[in-house]
C-alpha cells in the first residue's frame, strides 16, 4: 500500500514537472494531501524571511501561470507570486526534541526525452511542460517526505516533541534553503535530517553522513558598451562582446587553489545584435565552486577583479548579481554519524561512502542547525539509474522510494531512543542544554 502511494505521487509529481520558483501546482497538490492529517500547515509569505535568489522573468512566469489551474486554497495568490513550498509540523504535545527532514520539490529547466523506451513515456507519465522534467529525483524526494509525515502523523501518539517537514522550493540553482533561513520554526530544530536519491550509490545501499558538499556561487555578468556601424564608426563604439570574452578567457586562471578543490565554469554567453554592429550588451552566466568558503571568496573576489579589469579595457559598464548561492558544510558531530552508522548497520542496512561531489543548498540549513548545537546527518539512497542526473534520460528505481520511507522511520525511532535530554526541566528552569 505504501509502495502503491509512493509510486502514485512520484509519477504524478514527474508528469507535472514545475522548475524553481514555479511549483504552483506542485505546493497546491501537497497541501491537498497533507491537510486531512494531524498537521500544522505553514505556507505562502509567512515561511520566508529571507531574499528570493533567481527569480525568474516575469514574463515567463506570467505566461505559466496563465496556463494552468489551481484550486481554491489559502493563500493561492501567495503561491502564485512564488512563494512556493511549504513546512508542515506534528506536534505531539508532548516534551521531546524538535526532528527535521528537508526534501527539495523543483524540477529541471529541461526537456524530457520522447524515446519509446523511456519508462514515463511507455507509462504515460513523462513531463507535461516542454521546459521542465524531474531530473534528480526530487518527484522521489517529496513523495517520500509526503509519506513519511502520513506515517507519522498516523503514530503520533507513539512519539514526543515535534517533526518538521520542510518541503523546500528552488533547490536547482541553490536558491531556495537560503529564503527559509532565520525561520523561527528551523531555527529551532535538535535535528535535521536531508537526503538525496542516486548520486552515484546502488540499489540496496544507503550513504550515511554525506561529504563532499562544495560551496558555489551562481553569477550573472552583464557588459554594458555602446552600438554602432562596425564598417562606417567602429570607433564610436565600445564593444560588451570583447568585454565579455576577454573575462571569460580571464576567469579560468582563477580555477587552482593550493587549499583544496576550486571549480569555475561558464555555462553561457550571449552578445550582440547583428554582424554589422559593435555589441552593445553582452550577458555571461556562470558558476563558481569551492571545498570551503575561503576559496569561494578567493573565486568570487577574482571574478570580480577580472570583470573591472575588461570593463575598463573596453570602456564598458558592467553589473555582477549572485542569483544562487550555497555554503560548504560544517562538519557533523563526529559521534552522533559514527553511532548513527552502527545502527543502521545492526538494522542491515548495506552502508557505503557518500561523495556529494557537487553543491548542495541543504548547507544552509544544515549548518544553522549545527551552529546552534544541534546533530545534523545528509542520507544519500541508492538507487540504479537509467541515466545519469539531470538528463533527459533520468529515471530511478521506483523500489527504492520505500526503502528512503523506512531509513526516515528509522531515524525517528533512533532520535527517540538516544534522546535522553529532560526537556520540561529545560523548558521550565531556561537551561541551555545544547553544546
Amino acid at each position: 500500500m505504501i509502495e502503491e502511494e509512493l509510486i502514485r505521487l512520484r509519477r504524478h509529481f514527474h508528469k507535472y514537472a514545475e522548475p524553481a520558483w514555479m511549483e504552483f501546482l506542485t505546493t497546491a497538490k501537497i497541501i491537498e494531501e497533507l491537510k486531512n492529517y494531524n498537521l500544522d500547515l505553514y505556507y505562502g509569505k509567512e515561511i520566508y524571511f529571507n531574499k528570493r535568489m533567481g527569480l525568474p522573468e516575469k514574463s515567463i512566469l506570467e505566461s505559466y501561470k496563465n496556463s494552468i489551474s489551481i484550486s481554491d486554497i489559502e493563500k493561492k495568490e501567495e503561491i502564485l507570486d512564488s512563494y512556493t513550498g511549504l513546512i508542515a509540523v506534528l506536534d505531539t504535545k508532548k516534551i521531546g526534541p524538535n526532528i527535521g527532514f528537508r526534501f527539495d520539490i523543483d524540477a529541471n529547466e529541461l526537456c524530457e526525452s520522447n524515446s519509446l523506451g523511456h519508462l514515463p513515456n511507455i507509462l504515460n507519465f513523462s513531463s507535461k511542460n516542454s521546459f521542465a522534467m524531474h531530473a534528480c529525483g526530487h518527484d522521489a524526494h517529496m513523495s517520500i517526505g509526503i509519506e513519511l509525515a502520513k506515517i507519522l502523523a498516523s503514530n503520533i501518539k507513539k512519539l514526543k516533541g515535534k517533526i518538521i517537514f520542510i518541503f523546500q522550493p528552488a533547490e536547482e540553482g541553490v536558491r531556495g534553503a537560503y529564503s527559509l533561513m532565520n525561520n523561527p520554526i528551523i531555527d529551532k530544530l535538535d535535528y535535521l535530517a536531508g537526503m538525496h536519491i542516486g548520486m552515484d550509490v546502488k540499489s540496496g545501499e544507503i550513504g550515511v553522513g554525506s561529504h563532499g558538499f562544495l560551496a558555489t556561487k551562481k553569477i550573472d555578468i552583464i557588459f554594458k558598451g555602446k552600438a554602432s556601424h562596425a564598417g562606417a564608426s567602429p570607433e564610436k563604439g565600445h564593444n560588451a562582446l570583447l568585454a565579455a570574452s576577454s573575462a571569460v578567457l580571464n576567469f579560468n586562471s582563477l580555477a587552482q587553489h593550493s587549499m583544496g578543490e576550486a571549480r569555475i565554469n561558464v555555462g553561457k554567453l550571449n552578445a550582440g545584435s547583428g554582424r554589422n554592429i559593435i555589441a552593445n550588451k553582452a550577458k555571461i552566466e556562470m558558476e563558481i565552486r569551492g571545498e570551503n568558503d575561503h576559496i569561494i571568496s578567493y573565486l568570487y573576489d577574482g571574478v570580480n577583479r577580472i570583470v573591472e579589469g575588461s570593463a575598463i579595457s573596453y570602456d564598458c559598464s558592467y553589473e555582477i548579481e549572485i542569483k544562487g548561492q550555497a555554503p560548504s558544510l560544517i562538519s557533523y558531530d563526529e559521534e552522533f554519524i559514527k553511532n548513527l552508522r552502527n545502527y543502521y548497520k545492526e538494522k542491515s542496512y548495506k552502508l557505503v561512502d557518500a561523495n556529494l561531489k557537487g553543491s548542495e543548498d541543504i548547507a544552509y540549513l544544515l549548518n544553522e542547525v549545527r551552529k546552534a548545537g544541534g546533530k545534523t546527518v545528509h542520507f544519500i539512497l541508492g538507487s540504479n539509474l537509467k541515466d545519469s542526473h539531470h538528463s533527459e534520460e533520468f529515471d530511478i528505481n521506483e523500489k527504492d522510494m520505500l526503502r528512503g520511507v523506512n531509513l526516515m522511520v528509522d531515524f525517528v525511532k533512533y532520535i527517540e531512543k538516544i534522546d535522553k535530554i529532560d526537556y520540561e526541566r529545560v523548558e521550565n528552569e531556561n537551561i541551555a542544554y545544547r553544546i
